[in-house]
């Protein structure tokens, strides 16, 4: 089986899994964690042996157990300090977790004072900062939500900062990209001819190879026609240096009745999913609802699939939070709806999978023996390049034996062995005394 890489500079004890363990220290024998890795933010102060910030934290955790590493940590494997560490962003083999924070001693020279995006090198145990412009000088204003690539190349994220990119006079929040092998920084949210954005874009997720990144954006100006006045989504190719408004319908309307928001792109850039308002992208869409929906950039359609096995649209209440698989196939997403699969009675949001190969939606957000959850949410879905694994937050409390804390745990469900595990515990398997939140498996 694939491992997730982890540095030399982590005390996980001996053999591959590294039993035992859970140390935050800099110093120890190398090993590896089992794939998928799971990264979180948590409140919670007994995952990791002297975690005494106070603060949220970022960790690390392999789903077939292991060590569970804190992540935002500076180089040299001090503890954050001087304020919390949020949305964490990991690759495929887990080796970089981009995140964004508060602290202030992560890397050296940090006094803008700022939320920073950075990404930690679980392998060489070093931290860098990523929201900075192409000198390297940091940025002016705030930093946060990173994409990464699965190499751990290239960084995307949105920023309140001016002076990321010369003639950012715009004032709003912008989408930035940053290469992390020459240091260069460019502005994303633009339109083809490189003019800046009137209103905010937010929201970045990124192709596998850096070349395309989607966004929201709720500028009119990006591209020719835009005169519906919402928030639309965007795909910008970095290659060619357009950039095309993909929250349409199948014959290339702009969205009308609602906002679209949370792009995921599929590893090629072809598929996009989001979550929309909007009322006509599809032909009978009559729920007034927030659907999730997947628009194909190759063909120009667009298609619901926030919706039952049969076809049926969302009764009951919203869906958002698409997550997409590497090929497009797949898509999570959370719910309130009834109707998306049949027993629905819980009252909770629930996690759900489509399949847009056979058209069918599951349930994924289980209790034990198959029960429906209860006691709370479920929520953030997070999918595994080849949709295997989810990955979500809930509050329910039925979804795993000995599930006490009475706080919001991270679990992830094989949808091959129908297995659903916790992973916001220690080395040791305690339960988290802190809320957990924000799962991030591998992003296509």
């Amino acid at each position: 089986m694939k491992t997730c890489v982890l540095a030399a500079a982590v005390a996980i004890g001996v053999g591959a899994c590294g039993g035992g363990g859970g140390s935050d220290s800099p110093a120890g024998p190398s090993g590896s964690l089992p794939l998928p890795c799971v990264a979180f933010q948590s409140a919670a102060t007994n995952l990791v042996a002297g975690d005494t910030n106070g603060e949220r934290d970022i960790f690390l955790r392999g789903v077939n157990g292991g060590p569970t590493l804190r992540i935002n940590r500076s180089s040299d494997g001090a503890e954050a300090v001087g304020g919390m560490s949020l949305s964490p962003a990991v690759t495929p083999d887990g080796r970089f977790v981009a995140f964004h924070s508060s602290a202030t001693n992560l890397v050296p020279g940090d006094t803008n004072g700022v939320v920073d995006v950075f990404v930690h090198d679980v392998e060489a145990g070093a931290t860098t900062r990523v929201s900075v412009d192409s000198s390297g000088a940091e940025g002016n204003g705030s930093s946060v939500f990173p994409a990464i690539t699965p190499d751990g190349r290239y960084v995307a994220f949105h920023s309140w900062a001016p002076n990321l990119v010369a003639g950012d006079t715009n004032g709003e929040l912008d989408v930035f990209l940053h290469d992390r092998q020459t240091g260069q920084t460019v502005r994303v949210s633009v339109d083809s001819g490189g003019g800046q954005a009137l209103f905010d874009s937010s929201s970045a997720s990124i192709s596998t190879d850096g070349r395309y990144v989607a966004f929201t954006s709720y500028a009119p100006d990006l591209v020719p026609g835009d005169s519906n006045g919402l928030a639309d989504i965007f795909v910008r190719d970095l290659q060619t240096g357009t950039t095309e408004r993909v929250s349409l319908d199948g014959a290339g309307g702009q969205a009308v009745g609602g906002d679209s928001y949370e792009p995921v792109l599929s590893s090629d850039g072809r598929y996009v999913a989001f979550h929309s308002w909007a009322s006509n992208l599809v032909a009978g869409d009559t729920n007034a609802d927030a659907d999730v929906f997947v628009h194909d950039r190759q063909t120009g359609a667009t298609t619901r699939v926030s919706v039952s096995s049969a076809g049926a649209e969302a009764a009951g209440g919203p869906s958002y939070g698409p997550s997409i698989s590497a090929d497009g196939r797949y898509v999570a997403f959370d719910s309130t709806a009834t109707n998306l699969v049949a027993g629905d009675t819980n009252g909770y949001a629930d996690v759900f999978v489509h399949d847009r190969q056979t058209g069918e939606t599951v349930r994924i957000s289980l209790g034990q023996g198959g029960a429906e959850s209860a006691g709370g949410d479920s929520i953030f879905a997070s999918l595994s390049p080849d949709g295997r694994y989810v990955a979500f937050e809930s509050t329910a409390t039925n979804l795993v034996a000995g599930d006490g804390n009475g706080k919001s745990d991270i679990f992830v469900y094989d949808r091959e062995t129908g297995v659903t595990v916790r992973v916001s515990v220690s080395s040791e398997e305690a339960e988290g005394n802190g809320h957990s939140n924000d799962p991030a498996t591998s992003r296509p």
